[in-house]
């Protein structure tokens, strides 16, 4: 396979399940990117994954002056990991969100710009091609002015990653950056990514199962949004315990429905005329596709030199959105949400 973007070696930090889905697609464009490994302990690596050199720290790392670096360890280790990296110009690819707190993340964004380099986050859903067909069909208004926006996400937390014990995973501690609005705040990217700016929040969020963690297992909030024509609210409900995993949006307009399905990869049509759901859009799923589509885009922003889709700016706007719902629930109030 022929390389044909300007990268001769990326850095990989972390080689959890996310590490190896970026170790994967990176070595499936092209056999000669030298791919050094960033892990926190000097344990062995299968053989069959083929990396060139696997390092411990950071300063090691930067020895093979990777071109690129991909941030995919805990959330509350994303801006350690990155910000030497982006001291010294490498294009940063992280894993959402971009850090567990808004700590450093608006000087992680500064240093990139000043070094030159491009910063994307890893929200992926915005590369399917079902999510992409529904914020069209809003966006052009085919079914008229929208009323109300509904979305849910959940599945049982130990069914996540079969190769780990759930309680052990980063989803189920709070010092690593887990519970649902961190891990599951994809809902937060892409409604932002169709309406605009949240304006303002109120949440709740509580630990309702039995689960062997110390984050919230549920969040209820309510999303207000500022760039459309009239108020328009969503309500987004997530949680870690459900056996039956759902992804989904239902948008209601005016003159009908709109019901994207993240999980079978849909999107359907309830009209005011036909009075029955019609599909849209109905594709395989492929688990590999929207993230193969991310780093595709990501080094064609290298590249190019243009601007990634998900910017730094606008994943630190999910994070800001995300503190406001927690001292929302915590104060039991509406709050606005505070971009500056």
């Amino acid at each position: 396979m022929i390389n044909k973007y300007p990268i001769e070696t990326a850095l990989i930090v972390g080689l959890g399940s996310i590490g190896r889905k970026h170790l994967e697609l990176l070595q499936g464009i092209s056999s000669d990117i030298k791919i050094v490994v960033l892990r926190h302990k000097n344990s062995e690596v299968e053989k069959s994954l083929k990396i060139d050199h696997v390092v411990t720290n950071i300063q090691d790392a930067l020895n093979y002056k990777p071109d690129i670096g991909i941030i995919s360890n805990p959330s509350a280790f994303h801006i350690d990991a990155a910000m030497p990296l982006a001291k010294k110009g490498v294009h940063l690819l992280v894993e959402k969100p971009i850090s567990f707190s808004l700590r450093d993340v608006a000087k992680l964004i500064s240093v990139t710009r000043k070094n030159n380099c491009k910063l994307m986050v890893g929200y992926n859903l915005r590369f399917l091609e079902s999510l992409k067909l529904f914020r069209e069909e809003i966006l052009r208004r085919s079914i008229g002015t929208i009323l109300s926006v509904r979305a849910e996400v959940g599945q049982h937390l130990a069914s996540w990653r079969s190769n780990i014990k759930y309680a052990d995973s980063v989803s189920a501690q709070r010092k690593l950056g887990g519970g649902v609005l961190l891990e599951l705040s994809h809902e937060f990217d892409y409604l932002s990514w169709i309406f605009g700016s949240v304006h303002w929040v109120f949440g709740y969020l509580t630990k309702q199962s039995d689960l062997n963690i110390d984050v919230e297992d549920i969040a209820h909030c309510f999303l207000g949004f500022k760039d459309t024509n009239h108020e328009l609210v969503a309500n987004i409900t997530m949680d870690f315990f459900r056996q039956d995993p759902i992804r989904q949006c239902i948008v209601v307009g005016k003159h009908g429905s709109l019901r994207w399905d993240g999980i079978n990869n849909s999107v359907e049509l309830y009209s005011k005329n036909q009075k029955n759901w019609k599909v849209l859009y109905k594709d395989q799923v492929d688990n590999n596709f929207s993230y193969k589509q991310e780093l595709n885009h990501f080094l064609e922003c290298i590249a190019n030199d243009s601007s990634p889709l998900i910017s730094g700016e606008s994943a630190m706007d999910t994070l800001r959105v995300i503190e406001s719902i927690k001292k929302s629930s915590s104060k039991r109030t509406v709050l606005q949400v505070d971009y500056k």
